[in-house]
């Protein structure tokens, strides 16, 4: 799957660009606030109807315009053709998704037509950043999986979990109260769970093969490698206690917090080296290395269940330095996936990454784009 044809219309500094006949690799470059990165953004909106820059979509649209708009021609291979998919996201009133050109009710129902993966200097908040940042690392993956129904489970448990705190927070309140929100978050906290276990399973098998060729490519052998050990938390402190039990073990405990205190909105990933946490003990490059592997691992288990990914590649060259650029890239062609990258410099992003693929670049300053 691959986007053959992108146009933006309103977005930020961009009034209105079209880039056809899109490649493998399309790198982008021009200087700081030129509108590269607002092209990764807006392949970010088609796909999932927001920026990966900021949940204020209001402050995306270009300054004097009332809405914004994105459409995007998808190649879905021989059997399936081409479909076009558009978001528009207004000032006031709610999203328009349109995908063949029939309306979408929910953006659920865009789960696997475009995945996209980022990676940028955000990105590295994955190890050190809150657990937040890694759940929803696991969730991008479990969401892209059509069978998972992680988009039914998870809207479901948010908001029994969110009646369920409300009561804890009266204080002094009949328990019974409690029962038909902890049989709904029960059953839907294993469900989720089991969706992030499976997905978690397959994640760290593709994750340990990446990682390992990534450090060989950049002269870190398996002697000197830090050991890494990699583990998925379920969000209540006995993994082997199933969650209905974990809540009536907690009760007492939750009615004294005023909220819930265990289930899968606490769940987290464990970077472990020896005894130590990895983002205490590895180095930047290291760290930097290692959430690449994470991103790429991830598309690896999409891929291997037919769901092609798209990546967006900000600025790497600001992050890494030129021989794991090249290691990054060289994983990126093993895909067979489509990148959109931008940098400053042209030579920033070198032409033999690729090795083969097809390729174009562009330009782009003050707003305007150029095939070069």
């Amino acid at each position: 799957m691959r986007l053959e044809k992108l146009s933006i219309y309103n977005f930020r500094n961009l009034s209105h660009i079209e880039m056809p006949q899109l490649a493998s690799f399309n790198f982008i470059h021009g200087v700081n606030g030129s509108g590269k990165t607002s092209i990764l953004e807006a392949v970010h909106t088609v796909a999932l109807t927001r920026s990966f820059r900021s949940r204020k979509m209001d402050s995306v649209i270009s300054y004097d315009k009332d809405d914004l708009t994105v459409r995007g021609e998808l190649w879905q291979g021989e059997r399936a053709g081409q479909q076009i998919i558009g978001v528009r996201r207004p000032r006031k009133g709610p999203v328009l998704v349109k995908l063949g050109g029939e309306k979408l009710s929910t953006a659920g129902q865009l789960a696997g037509v475009l995945p996209v993966q980022v990676i940028n200097p955000a990105s590295f908040e994955l190890l050190e950043g809150s657990p937040g940042v890694r759940r929803q690392y696991i969730d991008w993956g479990v969401f892209h999986v059509k069978h998972s129904g992680f988009f039914e489970y998870w809207p479901r448990y948010r908001k029994a979990l969110q009646q369920r705190n409300s009561l804890l927070r009266r204080g002094n309140i009949d328990v019974a109260l409690l029962a038909p929100w902890d049989r709904e978050m029960a059953t839907m906290g294993a469900l989720i769970h089991d969706a992030r276990s499976a997905h978690f399973e397959l994640l760290i098998s593709a994750f340990s093969d990446i990682y390992q060729r990534l450090l060989n490519l950049v002269g870190a052998s398996e002697t000197n490698a830090p050991s890494l050990k990699v583990s998925i938390n379920s969000g209540w402190r006995d993994s082997d206690m199933d969650f209905a039990e974990a809540l009536r073990s907690g009760l007492a405990g939750d009615l004294r917090a005023g909220f819930t205190r265990s289930g899968p909105h606490r769940a987290d990933i464990e970077f472990r080296v020896g005894k130590m946490m990895a983002g205490d003990v590895l180095s930047r490059g290291q760290i930097k290395t290692l959430v690449c592997a994470l991103k790429l691992a991830q598309s690896k288990v999409l891929l291997d269940q037919g769901i092609a990914t798209v990546f967006l590649i900000d600025d790497l060259a600001a992050e890494l330095d030129e021989g794991r650029c090249q290691a990054v890239f060289s994983e990126l062609v093993a895909l067979d996936v489509q990148v959109f990258a931008s940098a400053v410099k042209r030579s920033d992003l070198d032409d033999s990454w690729c090795l083969g693929k097809s390729l174009k670049r562009f330009h782009v300053e003050h707003g305007v784009l150029t095939e070069c």
